[in-house]
């Protein structure tokens, strides 16, 4: 369905954001070795990320492996991916605002 299409892509918008967000707290760990609270915050920003892109491959390959949504019998399943859409949405906006607060910082 074309609700399911959306959702894949803002899967990967969300993986992609977290991957570049990632690698900026790579790019720069060198810069924040002589300040320790700077390098407490972007370690967390690193390891948020680090856990977020496992996280939405391990959702990516689920709705691989289940391609629609379950049907209103099989209700705790259904429940489940409904909630995972709406975390996603919630995911995405936290994601577009660490991607947004990390390029602010440089």
């Amino acid at each position: 369905s074309w609700r399911g299409v959306v959702f894949l892509n803002v899967y990967v918008v969300i993986g992609a954001a977290q991957v570049i967000a990632c690698c900026s707290c790579l790019d720069h760990r060198r810069d924040f070795w002589n300040n320790p609270e700077r390098f407490r915050r972007f370690l967390s920003v690193f390891l948020s990320s680090l856990v977020n892109i496992i996280i939405v491959h391990m959702v990516l390959v689920l709705n691989s492996a289940t391609v629609t949504m379950p049907k209103r019998g099989d209700e705790p399943y259904r429940s489940l991916a409904i909630a995972m859409r709406l975390l996603s949405i919630i995911v995405l906006l936290n994601t577009l605002m660490t991607l947004e607060v990390q390029l602010d910082d440089y």
